[in-house]
């Protein structure tokens, strides 16, 4: 299921919008709201994944599955890579992809640790056998 979650965010997230221009010369913004998303899939499937097993580790499983796939993706042999770096080139010359690659990669693992955090007071606790 990690792996899916992050093929999927890897797909989603070079979704971007410019805010105030088309070019960051002009004084626009960048919306990264296709990693915004990414991240928010990520995070439910890993809190659901975790609520559903009700062992506190699982989510982060799935997090370390979809951070590899995506790392993996974009960092494919080839001309056809999913990802563009974030260095001072590309974020001159195609600010949207770098930033949103950077949201992207970067907010796994911070959205791990948070779901983790959420999901931790919501699991269940297992009945007693009086």
């Amino acid at each position: 299921m990690g792996a899916g979650v992050g093929l999927l965010g890897t797909v989603l997230h070079l979704n971007f919008a410019w805010i105030g221009g088309t070019s960051t010369a002009e004084g626009a913004w960048i919306l990264p709201w296709g990693a915004v998303l990414a991240l928010l899939l990520t995070g439910s499937a890993q809190l659901w994944w975790t609520l559903r097993s009700s062992v506190p580790w699982a989510g982060g499983v799935l997090a370390i599955s979809a951070f590899t796939t995506a790392m993996v993706l974009g960092n494919w042999p080839g001309l056809d890579t999913l990802a563009v770096a974030a260095n001072e080139y590309t974020l001159t010359v195609v600010p949207g992809p770098a930033i949103a690659g950077t949201v992207w990669i970067w907010g796994i693992p911070v959205v791990a640790v948070v779901a983790m955090l959420v999901a931790q007071p919501l699991l269940r606790v297992p009945a007693s056998e009086d």
